[in-house]
């Protein structure tokens, strides 16, 4: 079974490489990092000592695009030297200044927070994928935003915090045109796709949506709700910064279809995709503050 899955592995790669092309001349560097304090996903955990299954992606689709990608989940790293990188990607979860269970050393200090913090105002980039927004969050009812003055810094920096999830389903996801991003560009108006979708609170004024998970008719309560932001960006002074929730999957992974968005979130991130995050989220998505909404109807 397990040579059966290593061949599978390895064709997905192979579609990547011929989906992309020859590994372009290295000119950007970014740090991948996937530190789970919290729940860990399939996808970003390290079986037998090797990379994860978004640790290969990642790697495999940068180099591609001319861009080095550095993988830890050892949060001392943002103790360091910040400056060779131009960007970081998150795929986090839990308090990481905890460290996680089997490594609480591998926490990400308040030194290390607020280097990085001032890394990105100072015009680097920043991308999280899927469970990052359910890092370093306040919690509380789901179904109540928080007081602006109990907002985590974390959370201001991604501009949402996840609160639940329902059941894993297909959902539609509306596309805000014109898109940088090709990948969303060429879905058109709308597009289906399955995945476990976050459902977030706590929306910052400030956010660009690039695309909007049409809640009506989706199973679960929490899904009650009025249509809300699902990939965004905002601007942190110089910095980029970039949030997809899609990705819960390991197969979203090895699609090299669907990671073609990772790549062109993180070339955005390093600045070789040009960006508008001029804030579009009250006219775009209104209601995304509005969390419970009864009146929804929902599919059997």
């Amino acid at each position: 079974m397990k040579k059966i899955i290593t061949f599978i592995s390895c064709l997905c790669l192979l579609f990547v490489t011929a989906l992309f092309g020859d590994a372009a001349e290295t000119t950007r560097k970014i740090l991948y990092f996937s530190n789970s304090a919290g729940f860990e996903h399939s996808t970003v955990k390290s079986v037998n000592g090797q990379p994860s299954v978004s640790d290969v992606a990642i790697t495999t689709i940068c180099k591609t695009a001319g861009i080095e990608t550095v993988c830890t989940k050892n949060g001392s790293v943002f103790d360091g030297d910040l400056d060779s990188y131009d960007a970081f990607a998150f795929q986090t979860s839990g308090e990481l200044e905890k460290g996680t269970k089997e490594h609480p050393e591998w926490a990400l200090t308040e030194t290390g927070w607020k280097k990085l913090l001032t890394a990105i105002r100072n015009g680097k980039g920043f991308v999280g994928f899927h469970p990052t927004t359910d890092s370093n969050r306040v919690g509380g009812n789901i179904y109540e935003n928080s007081p602006k003055e109990k907002i985590t810094e974390f959370t201001k920096l991604l501009g949402a915090e996840f609160t639940i999830h329902g059941p894993s389903q297909e959902a539609t996801v509306s596309v805000v045109q014109p898109s940088p991003f090709a990948w969303l560009a060429a879905k058109g108006k709308n597009f289906r796709m399955f995945d476990e979708w976050y459902v977030h609170k706590n929306f910052g004024d400030d956010i660009h949506v690039f695309a909007i998970l049409e809640t009506e008719g989706m199973k679960g309560e929490m899904y009650h709700r009025p249509t809300c932001p699902i990939v965004w960006g905002r601007a942190e002074g110089k910095g980029r910064i970039l949030y997809s929730a899609f990705g819960h999957y390991d197969e979203y992974w090895k699609d090299p279809d669907k990671i073609t968005l990772v790549l062109q979130l993180i070339q955005a991130a390093v600045g070789d995709i040009k960006i508008d995050l001029t804030p579009n989220i009250k006219t775009v998505t209104p209601d995304a503050s509005v969390l419970q909404s009864p009146k929804k109807t929902e599919t059997k």
